[in-house]
């Protein structure tokens, strides 16, 4: 810990990081449209939902201004003094703030994307090959899996712990095994949901077999 940071420099950290991490992005984006994204698909704020069930463009721009939102979150703290594993308390409470956010009755979604900001903001270098292994996944598997940014995101960690501890990294251990366990704790919030919710998750095939127009013309669908 830098000398000069102390308990109240973590705390306002914390309190900024958590407001930037409660802006509903997908919230507004949906109403933009119309759509309470709280009442369609998955029920979360977060960018695949808006993606399918709001529209693609509309979709991207939440994934992009859900990962700057992390980025900001993390590079506004940094102005405060902190740095290296200082600021997994402020990523903490960003992600604590897409969770829950208090604009919208504290209702959120998985902080996946914050999180890949979150990421860029603390150590960039390291995690530039796992985020676009995760995007890659996500966007290619998309329409295939119910959740492609759980498992997009669970393949860039795994990519992240494994460059980490290669000779050439400079990421100290205590960033890696912060990012790793708030990594963790994203990719289990987002399980629990799923599994609590399981209604309001379809497979590809139900829902290939919903829209196929031929059931449709045979009066099946």
């Amino acid at each position: 810990m830098s000398s000069e940071v102390t308990f109240n420099t973590f705390l306002i950290s914390a309190v900024i990081a958590y407001a930037m991490g409660a802006i509903p992005v997908a919230y507004i984006a949906g109403r933009l449209y119309g759509v309470n994204i709280f009442k369609v698909g998955s029920r979360q704020a977060g960018a695949t939902n808006v993606f399918r069930e709001v529209s693609h463009r509309a979709g991207f721009a939440v994934t992009v201004i859900d990962a700057s939102k992390g980025f900001l979150a993390i590079l506004a703290v940094r102005q405060l003094g902190l740095d290296g594993a200082e600021l997994l308390i402020p990523a903490v409470a960003a992600i604590a703030g897409h969770w829950n956010s208090p604009f919208t009755k504290f209702k959120g979604g998985d902080g996946v994307t914050s999180m890949v900001g979150i990421g860029i903001g603390i150590a960039w270098i390291t995690l530039l090959g796992p985020i676009t292994l995760g995007a890659a996944i996500g966007i290619g598997l998309n329409r295939k899996l119910s959740h492609p940014s759980l498992w997009g995101g669970a393949a860039g960690f795994l990519l992240f712990i494994a460059l980490s501890f290669m000779p050439s990294s400079n990421t100290e251990p205590a960033v890696v095994y912060g990012l790793t366990g708030l990594g963790i704790g994203v990719m289990l919030h987002s399980m629990y949901f799923h599994r609590r919710h399981r209604e309001f998750f379809s497979t590809p095939d139900v829902l290939e077999e919903e829209s196929d127009p031929a059931l449709t013309q045979n009066g099946l669908g």
